[in-house]
Protein backbone atom coordinates (compact mmCIF):
# COMPACT_ATOMS: atom_id res chain seq x y z
CA UNK A 1 0.00 0.00 0.00
CA UNK A 2 1.67 3.25 -1.16
CA UNK A 3 1.75 5.99 1.46
CA UNK A 4 1.50 9.75 1.78
CA UNK A 5 3.02 11.22 4.93
CA UNK A 6 2.91 14.40 6.99
CA UNK A 7 4.12 15.61 10.38
CA UNK A 8 2.16 17.78 12.80
CA UNK A 9 2.97 19.53 16.05
CA UNK A 10 0.21 18.98 18.58
CA UNK A 11 -1.19 21.57 20.99
CA UNK A 12 -3.90 20.89 23.59
CA UNK A 13 -6.70 21.97 21.25
CA UNK A 14 -5.15 22.23 17.79
CA UNK A 15 -2.17 21.30 15.63
CA UNK A 16 -0.14 22.68 12.77
CA UNK A 17 2.01 21.06 10.08
CA UNK A 18 5.78 21.17 10.42
CA UNK A 19 8.60 20.15 8.05
CA UNK A 20 9.84 16.65 8.67
CA UNK A 21 13.44 15.45 8.44
CA UNK A 22 14.29 13.43 5.31
CA UNK A 23 14.37 10.11 7.17
CA UNK A 24 10.74 10.64 8.19
CA UNK A 25 9.54 11.11 4.60
CA UNK A 26 7.35 8.17 3.55
CA UNK A 27 5.66 9.35 0.35
CA UNK A 28 5.46 6.40 -2.03
CA UNK A 29 6.66 3.87 0.54
CA UNK A 30 4.61 0.91 1.73
CA UNK A 31 3.00 0.02 5.03
CA UNK A 32 3.58 -3.67 5.71
CA UNK A 33 3.29 -6.26 8.45
CA UNK A 34 6.83 -7.24 9.43
CA UNK A 35 5.74 -10.75 10.45
CA UNK A 36 4.03 -11.32 7.10
CA UNK A 37 6.98 -9.94 5.14
CA UNK A 38 9.36 -12.16 7.12
CA UNK A 39 7.22 -15.22 6.43
CA UNK A 40 7.16 -14.36 2.72
CA UNK A 41 10.94 -13.83 2.65
CA UNK A 42 11.41 -17.21 4.32
CA UNK A 43 9.44 -18.87 1.52
CA UNK A 44 11.56 -17.13 -1.12
CA UNK A 45 14.80 -18.07 0.65
CA UNK A 46 13.83 -21.72 1.05
CA UNK A 47 12.89 -21.88 -2.63
CA UNK A 48 16.50 -20.85 -3.36
CA UNK A 49 17.88 -23.60 -1.12
CA UNK A 50 18.45 -21.59 2.06
CA UNK A 51 18.04 -23.58 5.29
CA UNK A 52 16.07 -21.83 8.02
CA UNK A 53 16.22 -23.07 11.61
CA UNK A 54 13.29 -21.52 13.45
CA UNK A 55 13.30 -21.71 17.24
CA UNK A 56 17.09 -21.79 17.62
CA UNK A 57 18.77 -18.70 19.07
CA UNK A 58 22.39 -17.86 18.39
CA UNK A 59 24.33 -18.28 21.64
CA UNK A 60 27.92 -17.54 20.70
CA UNK A 61 30.06 -16.27 17.86
CA UNK A 62 32.56 -18.58 16.19
CA UNK A 63 35.99 -17.36 15.12
CA UNK A 64 38.55 -18.60 12.62
CA UNK A 65 42.28 -19.00 13.15
CA UNK A 66 42.79 -15.31 12.39
CA UNK A 67 40.25 -14.16 14.98
CA UNK A 68 37.62 -13.13 12.44
CA UNK A 69 33.95 -14.02 12.90
CA UNK A 70 33.33 -17.35 11.16
CA UNK A 71 29.76 -18.19 12.13
CA UNK A 72 27.33 -18.70 14.99
CA UNK A 73 26.80 -21.49 17.52
CA UNK A 74 23.48 -22.37 19.16
CA UNK A 75 22.81 -23.25 22.78
CA UNK A 76 22.89 -26.78 24.16
CA UNK A 77 19.37 -28.05 24.86
CA UNK A 78 18.09 -30.63 27.35
CA UNK A 79 19.81 -29.21 30.43
CA UNK A 80 18.20 -28.94 33.86
CA UNK A 81 18.23 -25.78 35.97
CA UNK A 82 21.67 -26.68 37.33
CA UNK A 83 23.14 -27.20 33.87
CA UNK A 84 23.22 -31.01 34.09
CA UNK A 85 22.42 -33.06 31.02
CA UNK A 86 19.02 -34.72 30.88
CA UNK A 87 18.01 -37.65 28.68
CA UNK A 88 16.82 -35.15 26.09
CA UNK A 89 20.22 -33.44 25.93
CA UNK A 90 21.45 -32.32 22.52
CA UNK A 91 24.62 -30.28 22.01
CA UNK A 92 24.41 -26.96 20.24
CA UNK A 93 25.16 -26.75 16.52
CA UNK A 94 27.89 -24.69 14.88
CA UNK A 95 27.01 -22.84 11.69
CA UNK A 96 30.09 -21.61 9.87
CA UNK A 97 29.84 -19.14 7.02
CA UNK A 98 31.91 -16.75 4.93
CA UNK A 99 29.61 -13.91 6.00
CA UNK A 100 27.78 -13.59 9.33
CA UNK A 101 25.03 -10.99 9.54
CA UNK A 102 23.86 -9.92 13.00
CA UNK A 103 20.32 -8.49 12.99
CA UNK A 104 19.24 -8.90 16.60
CA UNK A 105 17.79 -5.48 17.27
CA UNK A 106 18.96 -2.69 19.56
CA UNK A 107 20.94 -4.68 22.12
CA UNK A 108 21.50 -8.22 20.83
CA UNK A 109 23.63 -10.68 22.81
CA UNK A 110 25.82 -11.68 19.84
CA UNK A 111 26.22 -8.04 18.84
CA UNK A 112 27.43 -7.29 22.37
CA UNK A 113 30.00 -10.08 22.04
CA UNK A 114 31.28 -8.59 18.78
CA UNK A 115 31.34 -5.07 20.24
CA UNK A 116 33.40 -6.23 23.20
CA UNK A 117 35.84 -8.39 21.22
CA UNK A 118 36.50 -5.82 18.48
CA UNK A 119 35.99 -2.68 20.59
CA UNK A 120 33.29 -1.48 18.19
CA UNK A 121 31.90 1.12 20.61
CA UNK A 122 35.21 3.00 20.86
CA UNK A 123 34.81 6.74 20.21
CA UNK A 124 31.06 6.26 19.61
CA UNK A 125 28.17 8.09 21.19
CA UNK A 126 26.33 6.03 23.81
CA UNK A 127 23.31 4.11 22.61
CA UNK A 128 19.94 5.63 23.40
CA UNK A 129 16.74 3.74 24.12
CA UNK A 130 13.05 4.50 24.08
CA UNK A 131 9.86 2.93 25.32
CA UNK A 132 7.25 2.42 22.61
CA UNK A 133 3.56 1.59 22.92
CA UNK A 134 1.24 0.62 20.08
CA UNK A 135 -2.37 -0.30 19.48
CA UNK A 136 -4.06 -1.42 16.27
CA UNK A 137 -7.62 -0.18 15.76
CA UNK A 138 -10.26 -1.06 13.22
CA UNK A 139 -11.83 2.32 12.49
CA UNK A 140 -14.96 3.59 10.79
CA UNK A 141 -14.84 3.81 7.01
CA UNK A 142 -15.16 7.62 7.04
CA UNK A 143 -12.12 7.88 9.37
CA UNK A 144 -9.91 5.58 7.30
CA UNK A 145 -7.48 6.84 4.63
CA UNK A 146 -5.60 3.99 2.96
CA UNK A 147 -1.84 4.64 2.98
CA UNK A 148 -1.95 7.66 5.29
CA UNK A 149 1.12 8.09 7.50
CA UNK A 150 1.18 10.69 10.24
CA UNK A 151 3.94 11.56 12.72
CA UNK A 152 3.40 13.90 15.66
CA UNK A 153 5.41 15.91 18.15
CA UNK A 154 4.34 18.07 21.07
CA UNK A 155 1.47 17.88 23.55
CA UNK A 156 1.01 16.15 25.94
CA UNK A 157 4.78 15.47 26.09
CA UNK A 158 6.62 18.48 27.51
CA UNK A 159 9.47 20.27 25.77
CA UNK A 160 12.07 18.64 28.06
CA UNK A 161 11.11 15.10 27.02
CA UNK A 162 12.17 13.49 23.75
CA UNK A 163 9.37 11.58 22.08
CA UNK A 164 6.66 11.50 19.45
CA UNK A 165 3.81 9.53 17.98
CA UNK A 166 2.60 7.94 14.77
CA UNK A 167 -0.56 6.99 12.92
CA UNK A 168 -0.35 4.42 10.09
CA UNK A 169 -3.42 3.49 8.06
CA UNK A 170 -2.87 -0.12 7.03
CA UNK A 171 -4.99 -2.30 4.76
CA UNK A 172 -8.40 -3.59 5.75
CA UNK A 173 -9.45 -0.52 7.71
CA UNK A 174 -6.77 -1.03 10.37
CA UNK A 175 -4.86 1.86 11.92
CA UNK A 176 -1.66 1.55 13.96
CA UNK A 177 -1.39 4.20 16.68
CA UNK A 178 1.68 4.54 18.85
CA UNK A 179 4.05 6.68 20.83
CA UNK A 180 7.77 6.44 21.69
CA UNK A 181 9.38 8.22 24.64
CA UNK A 182 13.13 8.20 25.27
CA UNK A 183 14.13 6.52 28.51
CA UNK A 184 16.18 9.52 29.62
CA UNK A 185 13.09 11.49 30.70
CA UNK A 186 13.75 13.35 33.94
CA UNK A 187 10.21 13.67 35.32
CA UNK A 188 9.80 10.72 37.77
CA UNK A 189 6.01 11.05 37.59
CA UNK A 190 5.82 10.71 33.82
CA UNK A 191 3.95 7.60 32.68
CA UNK A 192 4.60 6.69 29.02
CA UNK A 193 1.42 4.59 28.99
CA UNK A 194 -0.67 7.51 30.27
CA UNK A 195 0.95 9.83 27.74
CA UNK A 196 0.01 7.35 25.02
CA UNK A 197 -3.64 7.30 26.10
CA UNK A 198 -3.82 11.09 26.02
CA UNK A 199 -1.85 11.30 22.77
CA UNK A 200 -4.00 8.87 20.83
CA UNK A 201 -7.23 10.63 21.82
CA UNK A 202 -5.75 14.04 21.03
CA UNK A 203 -4.39 12.83 17.69
CA UNK A 204 -7.75 11.42 16.72
CA UNK A 205 -9.64 14.59 17.68
CA UNK A 206 -7.19 17.00 16.04
CA UNK A 207 -6.81 14.86 12.91
CA UNK A 208 -10.55 14.85 12.33
CA UNK A 209 -10.76 18.60 12.93
CA UNK A 210 -7.89 19.51 10.59
CA UNK A 211 -8.84 17.10 7.82
CA UNK A 212 -12.34 18.49 7.33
Amino acid sequence: MATSSKMRYLLPNSSFPIPHPPQMGNDGNYIVSLSRVTAWLAEQAEALGVEIYAGFAGARLLYDEHGAVAGVGTNDVGLDKDGRMKESYEPGMDFRAKVTLLSEGAHGSLSKQAMKRFDLRKDCDPQTYGLGLKEVWRVREDAYEAGKVGHTLGWPIDNATYGGGWEYHMEGGLVSLGVVIALDYTNPYLSPYKEFQVRRLCSQRVSHRNDR
